[in-house]
């Protein structure tokens, strides 16, 4: 359930947009004036800001500058003024879209979803970004000899693809592989029993039968 604050001093439009937003599955909350809206924002997080440009005291362009300084919360902006200037003057202010009014319902909503859509893939960018460097830093501070590490660094640059072990024995032992040489596959058990040590999944490295190890961020535990 996404949270949208409307902020628009037509208690009507409010009551409208209200009803119209949770009948999708939003949880919607309405304030009349700027300073409302900031005050609100302090205290709760939402995931959308509909903010109406002609508003009393604080007019939308001011509000929507002070919730870009302070918040990373999108700003779909209500105007009934549609010229370029206006619509220039809210995007440098930090509106990431317009709608005119009148405007019709489901134009809305598509834009809403839109927004919506784009913020939750930049979340899930950011959770993996995070994800990721938690990983990278905890496998960094694993006790690992340096052909361990070498090793490990080549198999997590090709994350999810399948590496030879002729590859590995040659870009990171610096030798041919030998069918009698278990070198390689020490160094492999090595790595996997001091990840384990550390808290983690074996299931780091894989093994792929006749062809080679792989390494994967993600693994089912």
């Amino acid at each position: 359930m996404s949270k949208i604050l409307v902020v628009d001093d037509d208690v009507q439009l409010c009551e409208l947009l209200t009803e119209v937003l949770e009948d999708e599955g939003h949880d919607v909350s309405c304030v009349h004036c700027g300073e409302s809206a900031i005050e609100y924002l302090q205290n709760k997080g939402v995931d959308l800001v509909l903010l109406d440009v002609m508003l009393p005291n604080l007019d939308g362009m001011q509000v929507a500058r002070r919730i870009c300084q302070r918040f990373a919360t999108p700003i779909l902006m209500l105007t009934a003024l549609g010229d370029e200037a206006t619509m220039l003057d809210g995007l440098q202010a930090g509106a990431d879209h317009f709608i005119t009014k009148p405007f019709k319902v489901p134009e809305l909503l598509i834009r809403i979803s839109a927004i919506l859509r784009r913020v939750g893939l930049e979340r899930q960018r950011h959770m993996i970004r995070s994800g990721e460097e938690k990983m990278a830093a905890e496998m960094s501070r694993l006790p690992l000899t340096s052909t361990e590490a070498e090793l490990l660094e080549y198999l997590i640059k090709n994350d999810g693809i399948v590496v030879s072990k002729a590859e590995l024995q040659k870009q990171v032992l610096k030798k041919e592989l030998s069918p009698f040489d278990r070198n390689l596959d020490m160094h492999i058990s090595n790595i996997r029993r001091k990840i384990v040590l550390a808290g983690m999944s074996k299931l780091h490295i894989k093994t792929v039968r006749g062809r080679g190890y792989s390494y994967s961020e993600c693994v089912n535990h």
